[in-house]
């Protein structure tokens, strides 16, 4: 893809610490920016090795709901980029998580998960209030189905969203549209 696009590699927590520091050392070759979610994440230990033998961050956290369970993380410098999710951490426990990773110099890209419309607006809102904001993860197209139950939501422009006065999360709910896609 070239040096214009930041390719970012998830390995969804499959690999052990041994073959996680083996991948990573082979993407540092490719110029990756960030290798994600490289063993499982109640593994600390095994995540401050990978982070400590690769010259390539490491991003995690996104299964991680409280501070609480950040703090050993950022503590032993398990993760180089955190990545919160708001529709498991909910906007006030991600503030906080974002402030202490401030704390240690750590950045944070929020991450989308399976939340809604309404999850996504909450993590654009959370991009744009919170201390050491690197890059949000989103697939648009991914998502893009969950805005059809709004009259207006928050879309991406060239691959950033602009936030505008809207009320409350900048979601307005087609309710017709709602009531379409319910079970």
């Amino acid at each position: 893809v070239g040096s214009a696009i930041a390719l970012m590699v998830d390995v969804h927590t499959v690999y052990s610490v041994p073959e996680a520091i083996q991948l990573g050392r082979g993407l540092e070759k490719l110029d990756v920016f960030w290798l994600e979610a490289p063993t499982v994440p109640e593994d600390i230990q095994g995540c401050a090795e990978i982070c400590r033998a690769l010259d390539l961050q490491v991003a995690a956290g996104e299964w991680s709901r409280t501070r609480f369970e950040m703090r050993e993380a950022f503590e032993r410098r398990a993760y180089d980029v955190v990545t919160p999710d708001i529709g498991r951490t909910g906007l006030s426990e991600g503030m906080r998580i974002a402030t202490l990773a401030d704390t240690y110099n750590i950045p944070v890209s929020p991450h989308i998960g399976g939340g809604g419309i309404l999850a996504i607006a909450a993590t654009i809102q959370f991009s744009a209030a919170i201390p050491g904001f690197l890059i949000m993860e989103h697939g648009h197209e991914v998502h893009a189905y969950r805005s059809q139950i709004a009259h207006s939501a928050p879309r991406p422009d060239n691959g950033a969203f602009i936030l505008d006065d809207t009320p409350g999360l900048g979601v307005n709910i087609d309710e017709d549209a709602l009531n379409r896609y319910a079970i």
